[in-house]
C-alpha cells in the first residue's frame, strides 16, 4: 500500500535535483536585498531543502528555518553540513507556530504559502506569524495563480525523467483536480524510481494549492494584523502586477 505523504524522501530527491542549492533564482536576490535593510532575526517559513536559506546565510543573515517534512529538513542539514552552515532549523507547521522569541521578519517565499489547503490554515499562519514579530516586523509572502492547471484538470500529465546522481531515473505523472469554490487546486503526484530496469521505490503526494485573488490577499493580511502592504510583481520593487503569470509579491509590516 502506498502511503499518501506530503513531502517524502522522493519527492525531497527530485526537489533537490531540479531546485539546486545555488542555482538562478529571481527571489535570491530580492530577499537579500530587503532582509539585508531589516537585519535581526529572520525567519524562513516553508524552508524546504535550503534553497533561498543557503544564500541568505552566506549573506550573514541571521536566518532561522522551520518546515513540517522531516525529509526537506534532513536534506536542508545536509547542504547546511556541506558548507559549514548550522542555522537552527525547527520542525513544525506554520499555522501552529510556536517558536521562543520574536522575529524582525517572516519570509514565505516561492508560492510555498499556497501549500496550505484551507482556507483557515492560511489564516491561521498569517495570524501565527503575528504573534511571533517584534513591533514593525515586517512578512514577505510570495503567491501565484495555478492558470495552467486550470487548463489541464483530470489529464495525466508525464514529466520528463528526471536523473539521479546514482544513475536512477525518476518518473513523474501528475493529475489535478480543481475545487472552484475553495479556490483549490488539488494535485496528486505519483513518483517512480527506476534502476537497472527495476522499480526501487515509489512515492504517491498530495499537492494541494490553493490560491488568493490580489485583493482578496490584501484584505486578509489587512484583518489579521498588518498595515502598509506592498505588492510587485516577479521580485521586481515598483513593478505592478500585469500578468496573471506574475508572481504576486506581498509585504506588510506588523499593525
Amino acid at each position: 500500500m502506498m502511503a499518501l505523504t506530503a513531502y517524502g524522501p522522493l519527492c525531497s530527491e527530485v526537489y533537490d535535483i531540479t531546485k539546486p542549492i545555488g542555482g538562478e533564482y529571481p527571489d535570491v536576490p530580492y530577499y537579500i536585498k530587503h532582509l539585508s535593510k531589516i537585519g535581526g532575526r529572520i525567519l524562513e517559513a516553508m524552508v524546504g531543502t535550503g534553497r533561498l536559506l543557503i544564500p541568505l546565510l552566506e549573506a550573514d543573515l541571521n536566518v532561522e528555518g522551520i518546515d513540517s517534512s522531516e525529509d526537506m529538513l534532513a536534506s536542508c542539514r545536509q547542504h547546511c553540513t556541506q558548507r559549514g552552515l548550522t542555522p537552527v532549523l525547527h520542525h513544525g507547521s506554520v499555522e501552529n507556530l510556536d517558536l521562543s522569541g520574536k522575529f524582525k521578519a517572516i519570509v514565505v517565499s516561492f508560492g510555498s504559502f499556497m501549500l496550505l489547503e484551507k482556507r483557515n490554515a492560511a489564516i491561521a499562519a498569517l495570524q501565527a506569524f503575528a504573534r511571533h514579530l517584534e513591533p514593525e516586523g515586517r512578512i514577505f509572502i510570495d503567491l501565484e495563480l495555478p492558470i495552467e492547471d486550470f487548463k489541464t484538470e483530470n489529464i495525466v500529465k508525464q514529466r520528463s525523467p528526471i536523473e539521479c546522481p546514482d544513475g536512477s531515473i525518476i518518473l513523474m505523472q501528475i493529475t489535478s483536480r480543481i475545487d472552484w469554490l475553495n479556490q483549490l487546486n488539488m494535485s496528486v503526484i505519483r513518483y517512480e524510481k527506476w534502476k537497472n530496469g527495476e522499480l526501487i521505490a515509489t512515492e504517491l503526494q498530495r499537492f494541494p494549492l490553493h490560491w488568493f485573488g490580489r485583493d482578496e490577499f490584501i484584505m486578509c493580511l489587512q484583518e489579521n494584523g498588518y498595515k502598509d502592504i506592498t505588492l510587485c510583481a516577479n521580485y521586481i520593487d515598483g513593478q505592478q502586477p500585469s500578468s496573471h503569470k506574475d508572481t504576486l509579491c506581498f509585504s506588510a509590516v506588523l499593525a
